[in-house]
């Protein structure tokens, strides 16, 4: 039997450290707001969320949605939960979120931010870090992403997009921003995002396919790219097309200089245009 319970003990530690080590980067996660008796750096809880959901994918709901989804009374819990884990937990659990972040003000003379990140299943303070703020002072977004990352996994700051690229061709090489990604077909690529990435899809006796374009995180673009045989002669390069375009141009550049120098015209006859005729 005791074997049995430190058996079921190590089970339980090592899935709190697989939790602590690898969560899922896109988790919801609930980011609440006490204060002891302190009105400094207002707004820090709000800020926070701001910045979780510019950095990260994570769900990230903020005090004023857990008011909607726990009840106006969330704010009279949290002075009554006093920071207690196993409380503010609790909270969490009914908002449906695995984790709070619960940001601390309070004032000893400086000001005190303290961070920490509770896991809502165990009851847990799973990491926590405080700093001293002076007087007056508040804590930059670039101050905020660093001490966010100092406590929460490095994995919830690396966000993705995928690129899904369609060619009219197998066997064609692909390569993005100088680095080869194999032949198509391909299967979608998941690439780092926010980012800007130069795709060029190529095969010997083809015209290459080149494009830039803008990936944007948890996004997903879809390519479609046509590669032609060089040297073959697309509709809009037959000889008669061009000469048709150019009986068109002609045309436009001599109605334009007729225009231009009607004697009839307004004023003293004399048009100025604008432009260059080849």
């Amino acid at each position: 039997m005791k074997l049995a319970v430190v058996v079921l003990a190590l089970l339980v530690g090592w899935s709190a450290v697989a939790r602590a080590d690898d969560p899922d980067p896109k988790r919801k996660i609930v980011v609440l707001e006490y204060r002891s008796g302190s009105s400094a750096v207002p707004k820090i809880a709000d800020r926070i969320v701001a910045v979780l959901r510019a950095r990260t994918s994570l769900k990230v709901i903020g005090p004023d949605q857990a008011r909607v989804a726990y009840g106006d009374s969330v704010d009279q819990v949290m002075v009554k939960c006093a920071g207690d884990a196993t409380c503010v937990a609790k909270i969490g659990d009914k908002v449906g979120a695995s984790e709070v972040i619960l940001v601390a003000i309070s004032e000893l003379g400086d000001v005190i931010l303290t961070i920490q990140r509770i896991d809502v299943a165990f009851h847990t303070v799973s990491s926590r870090i405080a700093e001293t703020l002076a007087a007056g002072a508040a804590p930059t977004d670039a101050q905020l992403e660093d001490f966010l990352g100092r406590m929460m996994p490095g994995g919830d700051f690396l966000r993705y997009g995928v690129i899904d690229i369609v060619a009219n061709l197998g066997g064609a090489a692909v390569t993005i921003s100088g680095e080869p990604r194999g032949t198509t077909p391909l299967e979608p690529l998941k690439l780092r995002a926010p980012a800007t990435y130069n795709i060029r899809i190529e095969k010997t006796g083809y015209v290459p396919y080149t494009t830039k374009i803008e990936l944007p995180p948890d996004g997903t673009i879809k390519v479609e790219a046509t590669l032609s045989k060089r040297g073959a002669v697309s509709w809009y390069q037959h000889w008669y097309v061009l000469a048709a375009a150019g009986v068109l141009v002609a045309g436009a550049g001599g109605t334009a200089i007729y225009f231009a120098t009607r004697p009839d015209g307004p004023g003293d006859g004399q048009v100025t245009v604008g432009g260059t005729i080849n």
